[in-house]
């Protein structure tokens, strides 16, 4: 399930009776975030324009954030995070060929290739700098329990981050991989430290603005991935270093290492109710760049084929008054893996009928009334799926760039809401 936060001045009026009893209720079908204040906060922020979160497999969660920062910037960001306790995936060392050969390939292309030899990847992530002629990684890579390249000669300095044999984090220089590398599963290269007890302790202090990747260990042990689009204004500006090492520490990392970004910097994930991966973010060379290795998410539970939850679509998204728009549904199982609707038993409702109405067929269609508004599937007496959608009259015209870094300069201007693009319908009834 997807569910946006939207940070506004109203919500949908939901009675308690149903608040409590749909919170119980989506808990048990599908584990996702619930609509409400923000999880992230940073001072880098004047505002934040938006925050999803998508549960990719149980414990895995995507989240992709926007805010405007000090300098009235807009900063799109996306991170993947889980907990080796409590998740029912583990990180796996991406290659070409998903093999032990040196070489480059596009992050898309190690993520199908792995999938070829039965692995189930979720999502995936650019890792480490290379040798961009050779392929040759800078730092150390262990895949599956076997190192397969060794620190360059040129590097010995070079850091590294890894998993354990048993799923928990590692991380540091060369001296503590030594130590342990007979217990390492799985590591790659990192270029420097940005956040170290708590605290950032990056050293480079360039003003240079980039596409950022970084990943980072919070003091519970979650894990967590930090991609930041850049050289895309007015989309998303880039962050330096300095920056990238702050936002980690905001996000909470007691400690994070800096990866490969720049025209690298890759996430794919699967989107609910898909059985392919799609890239999230818009790399910066307007392609998806060949690189040495990636970070996979494996998912660990197999798919049982049973209907548990829905993935409603559309998803994120603000309309005009008075529009009407057709949602849809697609059947997940308990691993997120996709599987057929129910072909009974299913009911769509709102959360708030003061919202305007929708039929059984998923049909919704506006009265006018501006906010919030849960529109859920239901199945026997349960909430299989919801999301949110926003009814707002636009209170900026931008252009189209600034919401769709791929539309051209050519694409014209789009109305917005806060930040956010609203889509211009309306009732045929009202023209």
């Amino acid at each position: 399930m997807n569910v946006r936060m939207k940070f506004k001045t109203k919500k949908a009026m939901v009675s308690a009776a149903v608040l409590c009893l749909a919170a119980l209720q989506i808990t048990s079908a599908n584990p996702a975030q619930a609509l409400g204040v923000p999880d992230i906060s940073t001072g880098m922020a004047s505002s934040f324009v938006d925050e999803i979160k998508t549960t990719i497999a149980p414990g895995l969660t995507e989240k992709e954030f926007v805010y405007i920062d000090q300098a009235d910037k807009r900063l799109t960001c996306f991170t993947m995070e889980y907990s080796p306790a409590q998740a029912g995936v583990t990180l796996a060392v991406g290659t070409p060929q998903d093999g032990t050969k040196i070489g480059m390939s596009t992050v898309r292309n190690q993520t199908n290739d792995a999938i070829k030899k039965g692995k189930r990847v979720v999502a995936s992530i650019n890792a480490d700098m290379y040798n961009m002629k050779t392929g040759d990684p800078w730092g150390v890579v262990v895949k599956d329990g076997a190192q397969i390249h060794s620190y360059a000669p040129v590097r010995k300095w070079w850091k590294f981050f890894g998993v354990r044999k048993d799923g928990t984090p590692i991380y540091g220089d060369r001296q503590v991989y030594e130590a342990n590398k007979s217990n390492i599963q799985q590591a790659l290269g990192i270029h420097s430290i940005l956040v170290d007890n708590g605290a950032v302790v990056n050293t480079d202090l360039t003003s240079t603005l980039a596409p950022r990747n970084a990943v980072g260990v919070r003091s519970d042990q979650t894990i967590f991935f930090l991609l930041v689009d850049g050289r895309k204004d007015p989309y998303s500006h880039g962050l330096t270093l300095e920056q990238t090492a702050q936002l980690m520490k905001d996000l909470g990392a007691v400690w994070a290492g800096n990866l490969d970004g720049g025209g690298s910097s890759t996430l794919m994930t699967r989107t609910p109710g898909e059985t392919v991966l799609s890239v999230k973010n818009h790399p910066s060379d307007g392609r998806e760049r060949p690189v040495a290795n990636s970070w996979l998410f494996i998912a660990n539970p197999k798919s049982d084929g049973v209907f548990s939850s829905a993935y409603l679509t559309p998803y994120d998204k603000t309309y005009s008054p008075k529009s009407i728009v057709q949602f849809g549904a697609k059947g997940l199982d308990f691993s997120g893996a996709p599987v057929s609707l129910p072909k009974s038993g299913l009911s769509w409702a709102l959360s708030d009928a003061s919202f305007g109405s929708i039929d059984q067929n998923g049909l919704f269609s506006s009265n006018g009334k501006e906010g919030q508004v849960q529109v859920q599937l239901w199945y026997n007496g349960q909430i299989a799926g919801s999301t949110y959608v926003e009814i707002a009259t636009p209170d900026n015209y931008v252009s189209v760039g600034t919401v769709t870094p791929t539309a051209g300069r050519d694409a014209g201007i789009t109305a917005t809401y806060q930040g956010r693009e609203v889509i211009l319908t309306m009732n045929k009834s009202d023209w």
